[in-house]
């Protein structure tokens, strides 16, 4: 099973020819989109790659969507504080059995408020998942924070983002990755890559790790790879964010 989390960048209108293309490329079972704001946008893409959606609106300008090859049984959005920008839950029908993804976006911005923010946020989203005996299940999307150890290229940054980051003297706060690791979650991509930068943001000048997928205890066996999709010239030109792909033996 392929699962690729995916930001579109504004929702993608002026890009769809591109993302488009990089999904069908791509050709994940699952695929979460983050700033879906356009839910025209991914009606065409669900209709043109032959997938079930799911399409939710955001806590104010970004929403959230889902693409699957299988059945989406049951949707919900939770798009209330702390839970901003916005959280799609989806329960998927698979040969293996039932199966849950939370498609998560975050507030962005890497100053402390937003980062404490986002903390909380985390502590919400776990509260959802252990309110009921959780399936096995995915923490997959653009989470807008910094996981331990990875560094953020900031001089490589756009002048306004440089601007912003001397406010707090360039210091990075890593608070919610931690709160999921601690949790018990696995971030996919550092599990089996723990040297490389894995910079997911931004496609013309790589600086930044923003998006993750993360798995429970029982998806973290079946995991195989997980890696940044950059093998196709339009994904330069598709969003300002990489896909970023995994792949489990179910």
């Amino acid at each position: 099973m392929k699962i690729l989390t995916y930001n579109l960048e504004f929702g993608g209108r002026k890009q769809l020819e591109s993302i488009h293309t990089v999904l069908a490329h791509i050709n994940a079972d699952v695929i979460g989109l983050t700033e879906a704001d356009d839910q025209d946008i991914v009606k065409i893409l669900a209709e043109r790659l032959g997938r079930h959606h799911a399409w939710g609106h955001g806590s104010g300008e970004r929403h959230i969507a889902l693409l699957s090859r299988y059945p989406i049984q049951q949707w919900q959005i939770y798009n209330q504080p702390p839970l901003t920008q916005a959280v799609l839950k989806a329960k998927l029908a698979l040969p293996s059995g039932p199966f849950t993804i939370y498609n998560v976006h975050f507030l962005p911005f890497l100053l402390l408020p937003f980062e404490i923010r986002r903390w909380q946020a985390v502590g919400k989203l776990l509260q959802i998942i252990r309110a009921k005996s959780p399936t096995p299940h995915l923490i997959i999307g653009d989470l807008n924070a910094i996981g331990p150890g990875d560094r953020v290229l900031q001089h490589k940054n756009p002048v306004r983002m440089r601007r912003l980051m001397l406010l707090q003297f360039r210091l990075i706060f890593r608070l919610a990755i931690p709160r999921l690791l601690r949790a018990g979650y696995t971030d996919c991509f550092r599990h089996l890559h723990p040297h490389a930068d894995g910079f997911t943001w931004w496609t013309i000048n790589p600086t930044t790790r923003y998006d993750y997928i993360f798995a429970d205890q029982h998806m973290l066996p079946h995991l195989q790879s997980c890696r940044v999709v950059a093998d196709h010239p339009a994904i330069r030109h598709a969003s300002d964010h990489f896909p970023l792909l995994a792949e489990f033996d179910l």
